[in-house]
């Protein structure tokens, strides 16, 4: 007897009456049905094992890539490394090349300074130039306004119209207009202050800055003649044999040269003094004006040979009186005068430091001007 999942006994088919193929029928079902259900389960379990060996198969090549990939990262990491190894190496070859190189400039500087001392007449250089010039004109400056006391307004006007007779007519359209009420013929004192110092820096430019040297030497004229063939063939040459003359000329001037020089220097002195004496009848008395003057002269003199003594040309540019416009890069305006238009007046020179390698070296100092208003 059989009994069923609950404990209750199971009938066996009784299949009463039936006949023979009745019975071959249901057991071909039966067999069919067999047949079916283990077709079935032969094609799950053949699904299963498929889709279990494509899950191994994927898993073993993701694993796989995975691997490559980390070998890849681990390859790559190792060349990093070696070539940040070699670069670390490059690089602290290179810095030590640089340090060597470094401690050779400075011997080299250091060389080239003592040479450039030795051909130099002074320990100058550009900046200090300037401050000079700056030091200079500023000296100027106050030395004229300090003699207005002692002024002649009727000897200053004649001296001057008798100076730049040439520009008289100038001279009284810029300053004596006829449109005075008090027509009082003669220039206004701080005019007068004006063409002070003019004359005194056309003084100090004719004798010392424009010289091919210096004032007194007696080659002058022979230098300025073999300069000027040098510097049409090699400027560089050119400025060297300046600077080597004029480092002779300070080093070495000989007895009677530097007697030549003190009494040039002198002479320029004496002929400020006197010369402006028609306009500042009391400035000889005593001898304070004098020093004064001298020490102009000095630091123009200094000044002058510092500027001969550059690698490169320290020069006062010309300025065409009357014909000139004014520009800013090289001029400023005086007092009294407009602020442009046509440059009547150079009442000081501009001083320019040129180099024709490099536009950044070298500097402009401008020249101060009396302009016209068109």
């Amino acid at each position: 007897m059989h009994y069923d999942m609950k404990g209750e006994s199971l009938r066996p088919i009784e299949i009463a009456g039936d006949s023979e193929s009745d019975k071959d029928l249901v057991i071909t079902t039966l067999t069919e049905s067999l047949q079916i259900h283990k077709e079935i389960m032969e094609r799950l379990h053949s699904e299963r094992e498929a889709f279990i060996d494509k899950m191994e198969r994927e898993r073993s090549e993701e694993q796989e890539i995975t691997r490559k990939e980390k070998e890849q990262a681990l390859q790559a990491m190792e060349e990093q490394l070696e070539r940040y190894e070699r670069l670390e190496s490059a690089y602290n070859l290179v810095v030590s090349e640089l340090e060597t190189k470094k401690t050779e400039y400075k011997k080299m500087e250091s060389r080239f300074y003592d040479h450039v001392r030795s051909i130099r007449p002074t320990d100058d250089d550009l900046s200090t130039i300037q401050y000079e010039i700056t030091h200079l004109t500023s000296q100027l400056n106050n030395f004229c306004m300090g003699l207005k006391s002692k002024m002649d307004r009727s000897g200053g006007t004649a001296f001057v119209l008798k100076r730049w007779h040439h520009r008289e007519q100038d001279i009284r359209q810029c300053f004596l207009s006829q449109d005075d009420n008090d027509n009082d013929d003669r220039l206004d004192a701080g005019v007068l202050t004006l063409f002070t110092e003019k004359f005194v820096m056309e003084i100090l430019r004719s004798e010392l800055f424009d010289q091919p040297i210096h004032a007194g030497v007696s080659i002058n004229d022979t230098f300025k003649t073999l300069s000027d063939w040098i510097e049409e063939r090699n400027s560089h040459w050119a400025n060297r044999l300046r600077q080597q003359v004029s480092a002779l000329v300070v080093r070495q001037p000989g007895d009677d040269e530097k007697a030549n020089m003190e009494k040039a220097l002198a002479t320029i002195v004496d002929t400020i003094l006197d010369q402006l004496s028609e306009m500042y009848p009391r400035i000889k008395d005593g001898d304070n004006q004098r020093k004064k003057i001298d020490s102009i002269v000095s630091r123009a003199a200094k000044l002058n040979l510092a500027m001969k003594g550059q690698e490169i040309k320290v020069f006062c540019p010309n300025i065409e009186e009357g014909v000139a416009r004014f520009d800013e890069t090289m001029m400023k305006p005086s007092s009294r005068s407009d602020p442009q238009g046509i440059v009547m007046f150079t009442i000081s020179p501009a001083f320019v430091a040129l180099d024709p390698k490099d536009d950044d070296h070298g500097f402009v100092i401008p020249g101060k001007v009396f302009c016209k208003s068109e």
